[in-house]
C-alpha cells in the first residue's frame, strides 16, 4: 500500500510524494516542512501535520490561522467573528483521508491517492476495535486479549500468565511463568490498531529478531515472540522493581538526583552499548526504563518503532487515540521514519527532567495544540523548574534538549561521559 499527495501549485505547475509507509508530512511557511510555502500569506508557520499508515491518513490542522479545507470543509482556523483567543481554547481537529480526497490551503491543492500493492501479500485485520483500552477493567482487558475461557483467542502454550503489571495503547503486559521451570518472564502483548499486509509483518518479525540478539546488563533481554493473525506477544525478562515512572509515583512524582542518578548512569550505559551497534530506540521514556534487583534496563527496544513501521500501531500522534508526544524530539515528528540516535538522547534527558521536576520540558499552553507548542517553541531550562539542581547536570540536560540536533551529545555514550562524577 502507498498514499501519494499530488500537489496542484499556483502556478501550474505539479508535484507529488509518495508515503509507503508509517509516516508524517507536515505543511506551512518554515523551512522544516515537507511542503514548504513561504510566499502563501494564507499558509501558516506549521499548518497541518499529514499521518499516513496505508492505506488510512489522518490531517491535524495545528491552530492555522486560516483553517484547512477538506473537500471544501473547513477544518480548524477560526470561525467567523471569533477572536484568537476564542479560536485557541477550540480543540484542533483531526480528520480521516480516503483516496480522492481533496486538500486546500491558501492557493496550494493536494490531491490523496491510494495506491494497493498485491504483490505485498493479503491484508491482516486489526485485531482491536475502536475503544480505550485505559477504561477496561483488567479482567475485561484479559477477556480482550485472550478470549473466553476454553476458547481463548490467543493461545501462550508455554507461559502461565498470573496478573497484568501494566497497559498502554495497544495491549498489555502481564507477569509469567514459564510453563517448565516457572521462571517469572514478562509477556507483552500488543494489538494491532490496523490492517496491515503479511509482507509487512514479516518483515515486522524479521527486525525484531534481530535486535532480539542484542545483549547487556542494562537492557532487557527478548526472550519468546509469536503472534495470531493481528495480535502479538513478545515474552522479556521480569524485571522485580517496576520502572522510573513507578518509583517515581511511590515518591509523590519525582526523585532526587541522589537516587535517579545510578539508574541514569546504568540505562545510559546500555542505551549507549545499543547505539555503537547502530540501532535506535524511539520511544525512550520513564515507563520503559525498569528497575530489577536494584539495576535499571532499557526496555522494549525497537518494539515502537518497528510497530509503527509495520503500520500495526495506526495513528500515534493525529489519530483519535493517539496521546502528546511530550518524550519526542521535535525531529521525530517531522523526519517520522529517520531517527538518529541523537533523538534518543533527547527522550532520554527529557525523561530526566520529568522524574527531576514532576513537569515536562515545554511549557504546554490548553490555548494552543501540543504539537504546535513541540514544532516552535523551546523547552524551559530545567533550573527555571527545579532551582536546587546542580548547574553541571542542568547544562547538561538543557544541552541534550536542544531543538537543534547538532547542538546536542550526538549519541548515548557521549551524554553518559557529560554526566558529573559526584557533586561539587
Amino acid at each position: 500500500m502507498s498514499l501519494t499527495l499530488q500537489v496542484s501549485n499556483p502556478d501550474g505547475t505539479t508535484r507529488s510524494f509518495e508515503l509507503t509507509e508509517h509516516d508524517t508530512f507536515l505543511l506551512g511557511r518554515m523551512k522544516d516542512c515537507h511542503l514548504c510555502l513561504p510566499d502563501d500569506s494564507q499558509v501558516s508557520r506549521h499548518h497541518f501535520l499529514l499521518e499516513a499508515c496505508p492505506p488510512q491518513a489522518a490531517l491535524r490542522d495545528l491552530g492555522s490561522m486560516n483553517g484547512t479545507h477538506v473537500n471544501g470543509k473547513k477544518i480548524g482556523g477560526r470561525e467567523k467573528g471569533e477572536t484568537p483567543e476564542q479560536g485557541a481554547k477550540r480543540a484542533y481537529p483531526s480528520i480521516d483521508l480516503k483516496h480522492g480526497d481533496q486538500i486546500q490551503v491558501g492557493q496550494t491543492r493536494i490531491e490523496v491517492r491510494v495506491r494497493n500493492d498485491s504483490a505485498a501479500g493479503p491484508r491482516v485485520e486489526a485485531a482491536l476495535s475502536e475503544g480505550d483500552l485505559s477504561g477496561l477493567s483488567p479482567e475485561a482487558m484479559h477477556k480482550l486479549i485472550f478470549g473466553q475461557p476454553g476458547e481463548a483467542a490467543f493461545q501462550l502454550e508455554n507461559y502461565a500468565v498470573v496478573r497484568e503489571l501494566g497497559r498502554g495503547g495497544c495491549g498489555a503486559v502481564y507477569y509469567a511463568h514459564t510453563a517448565k521451570g516457572g521462571t517469572p518472564v514478562a509477556v507483552k502483548i500488543m494489538l494491532s490498531r490496523a490492517q496491515a499486509d503479511t509482507k509487512s509483518i514479516e518483515q515486522f518479525k524479521r527486525e525484531m529478531a534481530v535486535i532480539a540478539k542484542l545483549r547487556h546488563p542494562n537492557i532487557v533481554r527478548f526472550l519468546d515472540s509469536g503472534s495470531d493473525e493481528g495480535t502479538f506477544f513478545f515474552v522479556m525478562d521480569y524485571c522485580d522493581g517496576g520502572s522510573l515512572a513507578d518509583a517515581a509515583r511511590r515518591q509523590g512524582g519525582t526523585l532526587p538526583w541522589e537516587t535517579l542518578r545510578p539508574w541514569t548512569l546504568q540505562a545510559l550505559d546500555g542505551l549507549a552499548a545499543a547505539h555503537k551497534e547502530g540501532f535506535v530506540h524511539r520511544d525512550i521514556k520513564p515507563q520503559n526504563i525498569l528497575i530489577h534487583q536494584g539495576i535499571a534496563r532499557i526496555s522494549d527496544f525497537g518494539l515502537a518503532k518497528n510497530f509503527q513501521k509495520a503500520g500495526l500501531s495506526g495513528m500515534s500522534i493525529t489519530g483519535q487515540y493517539a496521546g502528546t508526544p511530550v518524550f519526542m524530539p521535535p525531529e521525530q515528528i517531522v523526519n517520522f521514519k529517520y531517527v538518529k540516535p541523537v533523538s534518543d538522547v533527547w527522550s532520554f534527558a527529557a525523561t530526566l527532567y520529568h522524574l527531576l521536576t514532576g513537569e515536562f520540558p515545554y511549557r504546554f499552553d490548553p490555548k494552543r495544540d501540543p504539537i504546535d507548542i513541540i514544532l516552535n517553541e523551546n523547552p524551559v531550562p530545567i533550573r527555571d523548574r527545579l532551582p536546587g539542581l546542580e548547574k553541571s547536570l542542568a547544562a547538561v540536560i538543557d544541552q541534550s534538549l536542544l531543538r537543534n540536533p547538532k547542538d546536542r551529545f550526538p549519541d548515548a555514550g557521549k551524554l553518559l561521559a557529560a554526566i558529573p562524577s559526584t557533586r561539587p
